[in-house]
């Protein structure tokens, strides 16, 4: 591993911290608003915002310290590396051919589900 992929893992534990920090503020905030707390109490979105900077902070104290997980994710980095991405006119051809299979099972399964929809109504009637 290199510095370079360390770098990139802690620019990820800042986005994590990031993600969960405004996750738990909307959700302590949302709660707050349920109960009624931001109008009765002026302060309470500002101990939103505290609680929400500490479940991200203690959340991303509590993925970075483990080492064999920080070790784990700068192997996965190095890994990453070493894959060969297709080309953007592959992806382009690539997609095209999904949508086309996927467009082809749906009409197969609208012809069945025409078909036993019809059959039930003949049973039924």
């Amino acid at each position: 591993m290199s510095k370079d992929d360390a770098a990139w893992l802690n620019v990820a534990y800042m986005v994590f911290f990031a993600v969960v920090a405004y996750v738990c503020y909307r959700a302590f905030d949302t709660f707050g608003i349920q109960y009624g707390w931001v109008e009765r109490y002026e302060w309470f979105s500002y101990l939103s915002v505290l609680l929400g900077l500490l479940a991200g902070a203690a959340s991303t104290f509590a993925l970075k310290g483990n080492r064999d997980r920080h070790d784990y994710f700068l192997a996965a980095i190095g890994e990453l590396r070493k894959v060969t991405w297709p080309s953007w006119p592959d992806t382009k051809r690539m997609t095209a051919i999904v949508c086309v299979v996927v467009g082809i099972f749906a009409v197969i399964v609208s012809i069945f589900d025409l078909i036993w929809a019809r059959a039930l109504k003949m049973l039924l009637a």
